[in-house]
């Protein structure tokens, strides 16, 4: 799934050095209970008295998203704002948060006791999740001051206005070229607001600072110029103003931010026991997450040696084996091909075995991953926005960059050998992401089709999601999907997802530094070294994201254990994933609750 860097993303840290509104440290932050109590057993009598109320608050929290955010608007799909970008001003970043307090302390007020149904229930438990953990994010990240990427997301939000066709193109045209004209004034607050942010964090703005020459010269120009013909000098007079004020913020962190850029990105671990339970409704902290990493990596490291074995029988380790596979790699040109390629086959499998459902409106593109997302991003998924009637997911791959020494375009392409590109299908598109979002934006309820939404960010559409997409990759080994050698690379990326979440609670609760991090999935996991500087930049970003997957598979695992055992000899995979799928991107003890009627 796509994991964008800013806001949306879910990075953040303690104070800054930046004057400013003082904040208290995460652990002495309150942390108001998300009342995942409220989803219990369904009363059998007449319909709750609550369910229209709880509905009608849900409407009135994506109101005040659009509200606060116009570009988050644009992300899910309501485009009443699509002129505006967000107010990047710290008096309009105070004055939202405290517009998200207010609804926060109105619901706790309203739905102390809720009679509801347990669907209404769940959703007021994400509603509520999602909005105490955006004023926990922003309150300790303090993302104006702290997270340069925080001005390089309108590029973002005006690359969905080409990239989708929601509207006629001329109105998509005319919209985003008035975004366009406001980001030098989003540049000079920059300017103004930045403070001295984790070093990483700036390196990471530079690079997608500097990415706003290719993007506004390529895709974007190409799609106002054919939107808009008659207006071709006020087109290259805007993005040229566009681009210059990246390429000069992009000199500004360099030579003024970077120098007083700090090391310190960690949450902490208040912080993060918080967001595991606020957002993800789990019960274990940190400390014991790690041990199941630390399970999964020895384990996978014994089914690695099994499989490179059969390959090469001679081979001394694993790695060994692996570096031979990653030389069986599409060239530069056919890479975009090869991938198109591997969708189709991952579907046609499928669809022959007959184990999953199909979304209506099934439609998955592969595409070059924007400019701007290429510095954190190899591959990912972006699904269709949630309220938008289109139905397209994107499944982006980030291409070569041609302009690299050789050895280092070879060391892009390794990344993409055969093997992994399987397992990166399967992950992100088939039975992957692309068709468990698909899944959730068709339910009936708004919240419950979030997944990387800009200012909405619920937690529990990541353990779900990611989840999911790891327990597709295992599922197509058990289906007999794979080679050895493209299973070998499967499990390479179990290895990955395991070190991640040793990594995601060793970054951000005991003190493991980046260049540990690094070390971690070059020497043991074995990864290129650029994809593991790309992978720890996001890590940083990012806390508890990155153990989404192997804990979110973990739990899939033990609903459809359950499940089989309610079932009996009735059990079939696709009833299952059917009744799975069917929730929307929902924290699974939320999930599990629905399933098994709060019991």
């Amino acid at each position: 799934m796509r994991l964008p860097l800013p806001l949306a993303a879910l990075a953040l840290v303690g104070g800054c050095a930046r004057e400013g509104p003082s904040v208290p440290p995460v652990s002495e932050l309150p942390v108001a209970p998300v009342h995942a109590a409220h989803v219990g057993r369904a009363a059998p009598t007449a319909p709750p008295g609550d369910d229209d109320a709880i509905t009608a608050a849900v409407g009135d929290y994506l109101e005040l998203v659009v509200a606060i955010s116009p570009e988050t608007g644009t992300a899910i799909g309501d485009h009443s704002r699509d002129a505006e970008l967000d107010d990047y001003t710290l008096d309009g970043e105070a004055a939202g948060l405290r517009r998200e307090e207010e609804m926060l302390a109105g619901l706790r007020a309203r739905f102390a006791s809720p009679r509801a149904s347990l669907a209404r229930k769940t959703d007021l438990a994400v509603l509520e999740s999602a909005i105490s953990v955006d004023l926990r994010l922003r309150r300790t990240q303090r993302p104006l001051e702290r997270l340069p990427t925080a001005y390089t997301e309108p590029m973002d939000a005006i690359f969905l206005m080409a990239a989708r066709e929601y509207a006629p193109a001329a109105d998509r045209a005319r919209a985003s070229l008035a975004r366009v004209e406001k980001i030098p004034d989003v540049v000079a607050l920059a300017r103004k607001n930045l403070g001295a942010p984790p070093k990483v964090w700036v390196e990471v703005g530079i690079e997608e600072a500097r990415s706003a020459r290719d993007f506004f010269a390529g895709d974007e120009r190409t799609f106002l110029l054919g939107a808009l013909p008659g207006e071709r000098a006020r087109i290259d007079r805007d993005l040229d103003a566009a681009t210059r004020a990246y390429l000069d913020y992009a000199r500004f962190l360099e030579h003024d931010v970077l120098p007083r850029a700090g090391a310190d990105f960690a949450l902490g671990r208040g912080g993060f026991e918080a967001l595991l339970r606020e957002g993800y409704f789990l019960d274990e902290g940190p400390d014991p997450l790690y041990d199941l990493g630390k399970r999964v990596f020895d384990e996978t490291v014994t089914q690695l040696d099994a499989v490179a074995h059969r390959i090469d029988p001679k081979a001394g380790s694993w790695p060994d084996v692996t570096q031979a596979v990653k030389a069986h790699h599409p060239t530069a040109a056919d890479l975009i091909p090869s991938y198109e390629r591997e969708v189709v086959r991952a579907r046609a499998f499928l669809a022959d075995k007959d184990v999953v459902p199909f979304p209506p409106g099934d439609d998955c593109k592969v595409e070059d991953t924007p400019p701007f997302l290429r510095s954190t991003t190899t591959a990912s998924y972006e699904a269709a926005p949630a309220l938008d009637p289109v139905t397209r997911g994107f499944f982006y791959v980030t291409p070569v960059d041609r302009t690299l020494p050789r050895a280092r375009q070879e060391e892009m392409l390794r990344e993409n050998d055969h093997g992994d590109q399987v397992d990166t299908v399967v992950h992100e598109t088939y039975p992957g992401h692309h068709l468990q979002l698909s899944f959730a934006r068709t339910s009936s309820s708004p919240i419950r089709k979030m997944s990387d939404a800009k200012r909405a960010p619920v937690l529990g559409a990541d353990l779900f999601a990611e989840g999911w997409g790891l327990y597709a990759e295992e599922l197509m080994n058990e289906l007999g999907y794979y080679s050895d050698e493209e299973r070998l690379m499967q499990l390479e990326w179990t290895l990955v997802r395991a070190a991640r979440v040793m990594i995601d609670v060793g970054l951000h609760t005991r003190g493991m530094t980046f260049d540990q991090a690094v070390h971690v999935l070059t020497d043991q996991a074995h990864l290129e070294h650029e994809l593991a500087l790309t992978e720890v930049k996001r890590y940083t970003m990012t806390p508890t994201q990155p153990l989404s997957y192997l804990v979110g598979r973990e739990r899939i695992r033990a609903i459809r254990e359950r499940f089989k055992q309610r079932a009996g000899d009735a059990f079939t995979l696709k009833a299952f994933h059917t009744a799975l799928l069917s929730h929307g991107s929902i924290a699974q003890g939320l999930v599990e609750r629905e399933m098994f009627d709060g019991g």
